[in-house]
């Protein structure tokens, strides 16, 4: 009689599977499925598109300086991540206290924006402040307690709610409305609270007249690898600590949910008994219909999810970051700076090289130039703009002073929380674990997340696996 053994009680395979049955086959080796495989051990196996680990965490070189894919910096909070993450072998993590600002009408400010206007011409800080007043004031004349407030509905009921109108109308609206490339009043005001810091009346009133306390919100401090060789040490880090085999350059085409297989470009079919999809929620739902109808209640769904692009231009600029006093406060420019007005087509600028000047060869700087869009976009026709407002901004020494750029676009960069999100989300989440797929991390449950969290979602992948095995 033949009998089959796998090791550890979680990797115990169905009787009469096939030969050739994956126990748990991975799609995608950025952070989810790294995770994932390293915390399911063996019996996992991961398909990865591209020809190295990493996913969107990964780090290119471009003459002498290394460039993440936009910022990647790490914010650990799970008492497992804190414990596990800054141990793993090879990987050594640096803290660093946030150095953000806002650049609009001319200045900049501390963030965040809600808790720092002072500096802001003064009619325009006189408006936010009053309008925080007014919006705290509407409850107690009103004699409604703040936890007897009705729900906010929309993310622009969230914004008045919590900041009032000048906040508003300086910053959160039009910040909001280029990053999403939606009105707030069009989006859901559910993801809110985790990662917009509402301050208290007294850090507004401090930070009006300059006595800020610029801790606030869940980014204030965050740790990255001081080598120079950019956040791609993190994903080789739990590569190098994962025992399961990882196939780099696979393209799959097609997700056969019936018969438990995914076929790759060269048409071989992998089988497997459960599956964890990382990859953009719609595109798994669009392989599964490359082999079956879908149920009409999933075409809906599938058709509600929203998406923006996010278009980085990379740019190599002359002289060091760290050798500079400016208008941003304090020595070295900022790690990143937002740019809520619509005289800038760009909404965030960070700089590897201003967070670790290992990031470049000491004579240079590096940026990435965030822009939001829905398609039809190429970053690298907005290089005058760019060059134009980091000289405007004081970043650069004017526009001869870059070197180079490079430009590129992330698809499904930031997920719509629209009134349809988290209904169509669910039901396709549903669905596809009702045939031993789960579809994980930031883009495979659809949601504005970190790097974390991806981990996090790999760990709970593996468990999920493991329960499903029995």
């Amino acid at each position: 009689m033949l009998a089959f053994v796998l090791q550890g009680a979680r990797r115990l395979a169905s009787k009469g599977r096939p030969l050739d049955q994956q126990p748990f086959l991975i799609l995608g080796a950025g952070l989810t499925g790294l995770s994932a495989a390293h915390h399911f051990g063996e019996g996992a196996r991961v398909l990865e598109s591209l020809d190295q680990v990493g996913g969107k965490a990964r780090t290119r070189e471009r003459q002498g300086a290394r460039f993440d894919i936009t910022g990647h910096w790490l914010h650990l909070r799970d008492p497992y991540m804190l414990e596990w993450v800054p141990k793993l072998p090879g990987l050594t993590l640096q803290k660093h206290d946030r150095k953000a600002r806002i650049f609009s009408h001319g200045v900049y400010t501390l963030y965040p924006f809600q808790a720092n206007t002072f500096g802001l011409p003064p009619t325009v800080a006189r408006e936010c402040l009053q309008g925080f007043v007014d919006a705290r004031l509407h409850d107690l004349e009103s004699g409604i307690a703040p936890r007897q407030r009705p729900e906010p509905e929309t993310f622009e009921d969230w914004i008045l709610q919590k900041f009032g109108a000048g906040i508003a109308e300086h910053f959160m609206v039009p910040y909001n409305q280029k990053i999403w490339t939606a009105h707030p009043r069009e989006l859901s005001a559910r993801w809110c609270d985790r990662y917009i810091p509402v301050p208290k009346v007294e850090d507004v009133i401090a930070g009006a007249v300059g006595a800020s306390r610029e801790a606030l919100g869940y980014n204030a401090h965050f740790l990255y690898p001081p080598s120079g060789r950019g956040i791609q040490e993190l994903a080789d880090a739990v590569h190098r600590n994962t025992d399961a085999p990882i196939e780099l350059e696979v393209k799959v085409t097609a997700i056969d949910l019936a018969n438990k297989r995914v076929q790759r470009a060269d048409g071989r079919w992998e089988h497997y008994q459960t599956l964890l999809t990382s990859l953009p929620l719609p595109v798994a739902i669009d392989l599964a219909a490359q082999v079956a109808p879908l149920p009409e209640a999933v075409a809906e769904a599938r058709s509600r999810l929203q998406s923006t692009f996010v278009a980085h231009l990379d740019v190599l600029a002359k002289g060091s970051n760290h050798d500079q006093k400016g208008p941003w406060d304090g020595d070295g420019q900022p790690h990143w700076t937002y740019f809520p007005e619509a005289r800038f087509p760009f909404y965030r600028v960070g700089s590897f090289s201003a967070v670790e000047p290992n990031m470049t060869d000491g004579d240079t700087r590096n940026f990435y130039v965030e822009f939001a869009h829905r398609g039809g976009f190429d970053p690298m026709d907005q290089f005058d703009a760019v060059a134009a407002g980091l000289s405007d901004a004081g970043l650069i020494d004017g526009p001869d002073a870059i070197i180079d750029c490079w430009g590129e676009s992330i698809a499904h960069a930031y997920v719509l929380n629209d009134e349809h999100h988290g209904a169509a989300r669910d039901l396709l989440v549903d669905w596809l674990a009702s045939h031993s797929v789960l579809s994980a991390g930031r883009y495979g449950n659809w949601e504005y997340s970190a790097m974390e969290d991806a981990l996090l979602h790999g760990r709970r992948a593996a468990a999920w696996a493991s329960e499903r095995l029995g």
